[in-house]
C-alpha cells in the first residue's frame, strides 16, 4: 500500500492528498472565527455570495455564472467546495491509475490521469454539493414578498441591462436583507428601448413582472 506513495504515477494525487490534509487542518483551526472561509467567500462576486442565483429564468445570464451556480458556488462556503473538489480529484486519480494497471497492465501518464481525474471530479463535486447543501445551517431571515421590493433602490452587480436583456442587481429590503434579482429597463420610461443600464447607474424598481423587475434611472 505504501508503495503507491512512492510511485510517480500517483504523484499528483499524493500531493493533492497532502494539500487536502492541510486545508482540513486550517479549516478546523479557523472554524470559530471563519477566517479562511470568509476570506475566500469575499473573493467571489457579490452576485454569488450569500444568495441563490436565479439563472434559470433568463437565457441572457452568462454561461460562466450558470456553471458556478450549478456547482453551488456562493451557496456553499468556498472552502468546503475546495475541499470536496480536491478530495474528489485525489480519490478519482487513484482509482484511474488502479483501473489502468488492472486493464492495461501498466500505469498511464500522471498528466493524462490528472486530466481524467479533473474531468470526473467536476460531476462528483456537483453530486457531493447537492447532498450537502440541504443539511447546511442557514441564517434565519425575515421573508418578504417580491412585490415589496417595488420602489426600492437597486444597483447592477453583474452585466448590463437593456431592453429585452436582463442583468443581475442587488436590492436591500426593509429588514436589511440583500436580494439578487434580474432587471430590465421599464419600457414605460422615456428612451427605455435605447437605454443601457450599468453598475454606475442609480436605479429604482418600478414594477415586478413574473420573475423579473423593471427599473428606471434616478
Amino acid at each position: 500500500m505504501w508503495q503507491l506513495f512512492d510511485t510517480p504515477a500517483f504523484a499528483p494525487f499524493v500531493i493533492a492528498g497532502f494539500v487536502l490534509l492541510i486545508l482540513l487542518l486550517v479549516e478546523i483551526l479557523s472554524f470559530v472565527s471563519g477566517g479562511v472561509s470568509g476570506f475566500l467567500d469575499n473573493l467571489l462576486p457579490d452576485s454569488l455570495v450569500d444568495a441563490d442565483v436565479s439563472v434559470n429564468d433568463s437565457s441572457n445570464v452568462s454561461l460562466g455564472l450558470r456553471a458556478l451556480d450549478w456547482l453551488y458556488v456562493g451557496r456553499i462556503p468556498t472552502m468546503i467546495l475546495l475541499i470536496l473538489f480536491i478530495a474528489s480529484f485525489c480519490i478519482t486519480g487513484f482509482a484511474v491509475q488502479l483501473l489502468a494497471v488492472s486493464v492495461l497492465g501498466q500505469y498511464i501518464s500522471p498528466w493524462l490521469a490528472s486530466l481524467d481525474a479533473f474531468v470526473i471530479s467536476i460531476p462528483m463535486l456537483k453530486a457531493f454539493a447537492s447532498l450537502l447543501y440541504p443539511i447546511l445551517p442557514r441564517d434565519e431571515t425575515s421573508a418578504v414578498s417580491g412585490d415589496s421590493l417595488v420602489g426600492k433602490p437597486a444597483y447592477i452587480v453583474l452585466g448590463q441591462a437593456s431592453f429585452g436583456y436582463a442583468a443581475q442587481a442587488k436590492v436591500i429590503d426593509e429588514y436589511g436583507q440583500h436580494h439578487y434579482i434580474m432587471i430590465e429597463p421599464d419600457p414605460e420610461q422615456q428612451d427605455a428601448i435605447d437605454m443601457t443600464l450599468t453598475a454606475d447607474d442609480k436605479l429604482m424598481i418600478t414594477q415586478k413582472i413574473g420573475e423579473r423587475y423593471l427599473v428606471k434611472k434616478l
